[in-house]
């Protein structure tokens, strides 16, 4: 027999094994007399399935809004607390140990796959967050109200399954309660870093980053910023689009094949994070070539898709005396084609010294700049001050902002 009937005999043979066929052929002859077979109208059948997904989704909508409106509410009216303390005084592992905390029972719900508590929700904060600190307790306090429309979402619509708030303090309260089991016994989970958070706390944008990789910026201040750029690609969702440029004596993308912009998917901020961190310190400051690089990005149209909302250029640098009037000259002025419709954000980001920019550069940006000094000294300063950014991002004003 010829190679390719083998083949076909074998694949014939496996997808009769794996398919079942035979099987449900078996079980249809078997059970034959107590079917019946009616011809369906595939547009009725159709438009049936399509009541049925609207429905669906007209009630998990409903229970969406119904618990931001009440989330708004209850932390507008909320009085705050300044010198609000634990129960047993201060102390982070005190709070997590409080001989007041209540003891929940569990039951086994197949539909969560897990031991919950439908008359409370459950309370998970990161681990590099300070649990004891007057904000995290007012925090809590006022989201402990949710609880209640957690409850009413539920009696409402049985067939919700988690209910989740997430804070831009990082505290996450979700419903039915559940022990909180972190994967390989180290929890790293931060509600700020999950992509629906993401998505919805800022909007989409074209986001071009540029990084100074000149020679002054060697050793940890590199090392920082590599880590400020790949914080703030942790912030995107597949709603924005971006590149990356290191810039000297002249840019270049950190991405050669990347000649536009990209989407902000998994797969590309990959690819990103393993090209920043091959960049090296070398030469001098020239902020023309790094500015240049991120304009004609932002007004090449190659028809390539884009976020077509909010377009922002972030400068990663230690800063500088360079001068990039013309720059500006040529790409914003005198109609400021770049900043009108969508708004143009400018951020300068300082990752390691507390350097100011010469202030010619702030004059340069006219009114559209939103621009932002933050010093960072370690790696988990860097995941917050990316984090305090984009909850800026949407706005348009003119910030200094140190942490």
């Amino acid at each position: 027999m010829h190679w390719a009937g083998r083949i076909e005999k074998e694949l014939e043979k496996t997808i009769q094994l794996v398919t079942g066929t035979q099987q449900i052929r078996g079980i249809y002859n078997e059970k034959k007399s107590q079917f019946d077979i009616k011809r369906n109208n595939p547009k009725d059948l159709v438009e049936r399935v399509a009541r049925d997904i609207a429905k669906l989704l007209t009630s998990k909508r409903r229970a969406l809004e119904r618990l931001a409106r009440e989330a708004e509410q209850l932390q507008t009216d909320f009085p705050w607390l300044d010198g609000i303390k634990t129960e047993d005084g201060d102390g982070e592992e005190n709070l997590m140990e409080n001989p007041y905390s209540m003891k929940l029972e569990f039951v086994d719900d197949p539909n969560f796959k897990n031991k919950v508590n439908y008359s409370y929700s459950a309370v998970q904060i990161p681990t590099d967050i300070y649990k004891g600190s007057p904000v995290i307790l007012n925090e809590l306090n006022w989201t402990q109200a949710l609880e209640r429309v957690f409850i009413d979402n539920r009696r409402e619509d049985s067939s919700l399954r988690w209910q989740v708030f997430g804070s831009a303090t990082g505290v996450t309260r979700y419903y039915p309660a559940t022990p909180w089991r972190a994967p390989n016994k180290i929890d790293l989970y931060d509600v700020r870093r999950r992509p629906w958070y993401i998505q919805g706390a800022s909007s989409p944008k074209d986001m071009i980053i540029i990084v100074d990789v000149s020679g002054s910026v060697s050793g940890l201040t590199l090392k920082l910023m590599k880590t400020s750029v790949m914080e703030m690609l942790d912030t995107l969702s597949d709603d924005d689009y971006v590149n990356v440029a290191r810039f000297n004596e002249k840019a270049d993308a950190v991405v050669p094949c990347f000649k536009t912009l990209v989407q902000a998917n998994m797969r590309n901020k990959k690819i990103f994070k393993e090209s920043i961190m091959h960049m090296q310190a070398k030469g001098t400051t020239d902020y023309k070539s790094g500015f240049q690089f991120a304009f004609e990005q932002l007004l090449n149209d190659t028809g390539a898709p884009r976020a077509g909302c909010n377009k922002m250029i972030m400068m990663f640098t230690d800063g500088g005396e360079d001068r990039a009037q013309d720059i500006f000259e040529k790409y914003n002025w005198p109609n400021k084609t770049v900043s009108l419709s969508p708004k143009t954000n400018y951020l300068f980001i300082n990752p390691s010294l507390p350097m100011m920019l010469p202030m010619h550069v702030y004059e340069l940006m006219n009114q559209s700049v939103l621009s932002l000094l933050s010093n960072s000294n370690s790696n988990s300063s860097c995941f917050i001050g990316m984090k305090n950014i984009v909850s800026i991002l949407p706005k348009q004003q003119c910030i200094q902002y140190t942490l």
